[in-house]
């Protein structure tokens, strides 16, 4: 079983849960991985990486004692919309890499396309980011310039907080608001509660952190809080995105009355805008399809409809 496609794998530890059968950790439910009938020995020269990977982590020598797994992201489907010259609809932004959503690896990011990827576009990225900064007028650079000092001042905001709450209280509430209501299998009521609750921390967030560290260099505490205001946006995005698409899609798989595909009202783009404190404003655009025609993904001989991913 653990071999078998992740989708797949992250459903069955869902059913699991739900069955009252997994194990409590302080990283949340797992299940055991057990290696121990395999003998040291082969552990040792045959997974010498997932060996250290279970000490450094979990504490655990799979030697001795199973290891705990849980379903984890391994990537984002989508990104930064932009064109073949790596430019966003926004001017002067390019985006390059697993960042990007141009189409060129397909809907899910495939194993090492990312390097490709970023050495092709990355170049292209910069060339034409280069291109942008030397042909921009006066006015538009100094408009810029305003922009970026605005952005920094709030961003020094930060430092100065003596009061307020930490980033881990606002980061693990998100952390479960994201896992139970927009998660392996989603219902309406469940993304309703989690786009609450979302909003609500981004709220707290901008009334103030705590950050002890009020140094400018070297300041990961800082850098964390900086990254969790970012988070929650995205959180905030990928939860109303969810609930307002009203079918089942790759990894959007709902439990309600939605749960096939709906190709005729969204085989579409979700493209998300930013309305400052707001929730963001979704629009829809077409998927271009050329030569492969959207399919239900079916494993093997097991015969049963699948969601597209």
């Amino acid at each position: 079983m653990e071999l078998g496609p992740r989708d797949r794998l992250s459903q069955a530890f869902w059913h699991e849960e739900q069955k009252g059968r997994t194990v409590a950790t302080p990283l949340g439910q797992a299940v055991w991985l057990d290696l121990r009938h395999l003998g040291a020995a082969t552990i040792h020269e045959r997974l010498p990486l997932i060996t250290e990977v279970a000490k450094t982590f979990a504490g655990v020598d799979p030697v001795v004692a199973p290891i705990p797994v849980r379903p984890a992201v391994h990537y984002t489907m989508g990104g930064i919309l932009c064109n073949g010259q790596t430019e966003t609809p926004l001017k002067g932004l390019y985006a390059a890499g697993e960042c990007s959503s141009v189409g060129i690896h397909g809907a899910n990011r495939l194993g090492s396309n990312s390097l490709a990827e970023i050495v092709v576009f990355g170049k292209v990225a910069g060339e034409r980011a280069a291109q942008y900064v030397k042909a921009a007028p006066a006015a538009r650079t100094e408009a810029l310039r305003r922009q970026a000092d605005a952005v920094e001042k709030q961003l020094l905001g930060l430092l100065g907080k003596d009061k307020g709450e930490r980033v881990a209280t606002i980061r693990d509430e998100m952390h479960d608001a994201m896992e139970t209501g927009v998660g392996i299998f989603r219902k309406a009521d469940g993304m309703k509660t989690a786009c609450d609750k979302l909003a609500a921390l981004r709220d707290r967030y901008r009334r103030g952190l705590k950050v002890d560290d009020h140094n400018r260099a070297f300041n990961t505490e800082w850098l964390t809080a900086i990254e969790l205001g970012f988070t929650l946006e995205i959180a905030e995005v990928i939860a109303q995105s969810a609930i307002n698409r009203k079918e089942s899609r790759g990894a959007h798989t709902r439990l309600d009355e939605f749960k096939e595909r709906d190709d005729a009202n969204y085989l579409k783009h979700t493209l998300a805008y930013r309305t400052g404190d707001g929730p963001p404003r979704l629009e829809y655009t077409p998927v271009t399809i050329t030569k492969s025609q959207p399919k239900t993904r079916v494993y093997g001989g097991e015969g049963k409809k699948a969601v597209m991913t």
